[in-house]
């Protein structure tokens, strides 16, 4: 068994003796050529979707900023509307005389005589 080992090992030694200095820079070569290939497409890659990620947020911007225009004209037209400034008048004028009959109401709660604590001084006693 011992002699096996001993033939890997020597046969290992003169594969590795047998590799020109000429092979192995033609080895670290191709290995270098290749991972500056795969570095590359990494590189291109990653601008390609930089680009493709910038174009849309633009047209996703452009979209939203035209969005909010329309929004904006619709709401400024519906605000400019006769029908509507009449009903916020009507609304306005409603709350008005809704506040100032609360306040009459207050007031008229206040200025009651309190013939309601003599009503409770003499309550009737149901528990009979």
């Amino acid at each position: 068994m011992r002699t096996l080992y001993t033939a890997f090992a020597l046969g290992l030694f003169l594969a590795v003796a047998a590799c020109s200095k000429a092979e192995q820079q033609n080895t670290q070569a191709e290995a270098q050529a290749k991972t500056d290939a795969a570095a590359q497409d990494v590189k291109e890659g990653a601008q390609k979707a930089g680009t493709e990620i910038k174009e849309g947020a633009q047209a996703a911007g452009t979209e939203i900023k035209e969005g909010v225009k329309d929004v904006g004209f619709d709401v400024k037209q519906v605000a400019n509307d006769e029908d509507v400034k009449k009903a916020t008048a009507e609304v306005k004028s409603a709350l008005k005389d809704l506040g100032v009959s609360v306040k009459k109401a207050a007031k008229e709660t206040q200025d009651e005589p309190k013939a309601s604590d003599g009503a409770k001084s003499t309550g009737s006693n149901d528990n009979g």
